[in-house]
């Protein structure tokens, strides 16, 4: 490697080196005959020049040097992976790095002496001139949040951080793009909510559910024992209708409770898809245009929960249209990069997009959509209580998928379901099960709730059942024991899961268990997504009925169980 020169800043130095380099060349050179004086002043041009040489050499060296670092530093301005801008007063741009023009959407040439509040948004602009104020006039750094509008593109929201590069004339301002992180915080946002809200949601429901049993089942009785095609069973037919009406908004209350966790398994959502959006769409003027993929992957998903979020999405879009119109819905593989949509990882994914052409939802609207209890709908047949897409976002939230919208005004709007590919090659086929038929039989049921066990005694007395109750496990267990005892043992026992005061079902099955390994019980609660509700074979019980439900369910039910083999009793 060559020695770097070295310019010098003391003459006698330079002419010491000098005075040595050409006496090494006159000592490689041929003897001159010339007088002494011609030779003294040749020795002294000769030096001369070669001091020129050496300063250009130095010269030389230490602008490449310059040149190697402006590089370096042009290097690590324009390809940073903040944006990196230069503003006067006014707030022209007067320098930009590479960084900075693509986000600000154009080329630098083209942004030069541009004003940068013309590239913000509206509602943003008076933010960013009180910024720029505050940078000049105060003298220190700042910071603010904005948004970016480019044409062609989605809306960016950038961190401004600025400090004054020549005090009073420019500042160097730093661009940063959060809007992933905006979109992240929007998401814990709501998810915060819904936490909050489950807590009550999933007692409410509870009771709620209660309640709803005895309304249900009250009114089955007075049907049967009203003359049919009368006023009175229309009355009946209605009020039954509306119950199970209500007992829906009760299961939509439990997703967002700790224990609305789905029930995910590979699923073909094409049919479910398509099964839901008639079931919306059933008795209106609304068009629909459905496209799947053949080569449709398998989503990891709770096909109830799912097809709920196609229902409210695509009541959505019908509320969107009284007029009528065309809904578009599309189901199709997708292959998303790190980043590419907030708050998925990179992989592989089953999106839903469904698309009305409706009047589309206002920006200053459209952050708040999934908020609890937000709607915009004031009345009508369709009034809104604004959980349909709270619900929406927090099944997407617990399938590990997201949901995204967007809208234009006056073009309607589109919203995406994404959902986990499944690895699996096949989706689980339903073993169908030959329809019980169920006779008179003797049940043991235990509720702490007095009005249920009232009216579920009374309706599976009229279905021709014996029946006897209890209030809690300790009343369950010694009227089970009584009955082994006296050679009448109960052929079911139904068990309510939650008991205040006293033991409840799942408690209440294990003490059975051990005094009778054949019993054949049910379990019953409001909690419809209790550990016990979704998987009652490993807790003990050989099914589960979530309240609210109806005699014909519940015979339903008791015919499966008695048709399972089961083995000897003790003493028999």
């Amino acid at each position: 490697m060559a020695k770097k020169p070295k310019i010098s800043e003391d003459p006698s130095e330079l002419r010491r080196r000098a005075e040595q380099r050409l006496k090494i060349r006159k000592s490689r050179a041929e003897p001159d005959p010339r007088a002494a004086d011609t030779e003294r002043l040749l020795h002294e041009l000769e030096v001369h020049q070669i001091e020129l040489e050496m300063q250009n050499e130095e010269l030389e060296f230490a602008r490449t040097q310059l040149e190697a670092e402006v590089d370096k530093y042009t290097d690590l301005y324009d390809f940073a992976p903040v944006g990196y801008l230069t503003l006067d007063r006014e707030g022209a741009i007067r320098e930009a790095n590479l960084t900075g023009a693509s986000l600000l959407g154009g080329t630098r040439s083209a942004l030069m002496q541009q004003p940068f509040r013309l590239l913000v948004a509206p509602a943003d602009r008076p933010i960013f001139d009180t910024f720029l104020k505050q940078i000049f006039e105060g003298g220190k750094g700042g910071e603010c949040d904005v948004k970016l509008v480019a044409k062609g593109r989605p809306t960016l929201e950038v961190r401004l951080r600025a400090n004054n590069l020549v005090p009073g004339q420019t500042c160097r301002v730093a661009l940063a793009d959060i809007t992933e992180h905006k979109r992240a915080e929007a998401d814990r946002l709501i998810l915060n909510k819904l936490e909050s809200t489950g807590i009550l949601a999933g007692g409410l429901a509870h009771d709620f559910n209660n309640l709803l049993t005895v309304i249900l089942l009250d009114i089955e009785l007075a049907q049967s024992l009203a003359p049919s095609g009368t006023t009175l069973t229309e009355l009946l037919h209605e009020a039954r209708k509306a119950t199970l009406s209500a007992s829906g908004l009760t299961r939509q209350l439990i997703i967002f409770s700790s224990g609305g966790a789905p029930m995910r398994k590979p699923t073909l959502l094409g049919n479910v898809v398509q099964e839901s959006v008639r079931h919306a769409l059933s008795g209106c003027n609304l068009k629909t245009a459905c496209s799947v993929a053949e080569d449709l992957w398998l989503a990891m998903a709770d096909e109830a929960q799912i097809g709920q979020v196609i229902h409210n999405i695509t009541m959505n879009a019908r509320e969107a249209m009284p007029q009528g119109g065309l809904i578009s819905v599309r189901v199709e593989n997708v292959t998303l990069s790190a980043r590419q949509t907030a708050s998925l990882p990179a992989g592989k994914y089953v999106r839903v997009s469904i698309a009305d052409h409706g009047g589309g939802i206002a920006k200053d609207v459209l952050p708040k959509i999934f908020d609890p209890y937000f709607s915009t709908k004031e009345g009508g047949k369709q009034r809104g209580m604004g959980l349909g897409l709270t619900i929406c976002h927090a099944i997407a939230h617990k399938h590990d998928g997201a949901i995204e919208v967007e809208s234009e005004a006056g073009a309607g709007t589109t919203f995406h379901l994404y959902l986990p590919a499944a690895m699996t090659v096949q989706p689980e086929v339903p073993v169908a099960r030959p329809t019980a038929v169920l006779g008179p039989a003797r049940l043991l049921v235990m509720d702490d709730e007095a009005p249920i066990r009232k009216v579920l005694g009374q309706a599976m007395q009229k279905a021709g059942h014996q029946i006897e109750l209890a209030a809690n496990g300790e009343l369950a267990i010694a009227a089970y024991q009584a009955a082994i005892s006296q050679g009448q043992p109960f052929e079911v026992v139904i068990l309510d899961l939650t008991v205040r005061g006293g033991m409840g079902g799942a408690a209440t099955i294990q003490a059975l268990i051990k005094l009778d390994p054949a019993v054949k019980a049910i379990a019953i609660s409001g909690y419809a997504q209790d550990p016990v509700m979704l998987e009652p074979e490993r807790h003990g019980f050989k099914a589960a009925v979530a309240k609210p439900f109806d005699v014909r369910r519940l015979q339903e039910v008791i015919a499966e169980v008695l048709g399972q083999p089961s083995g000897g009793r003790p003493g028999s």
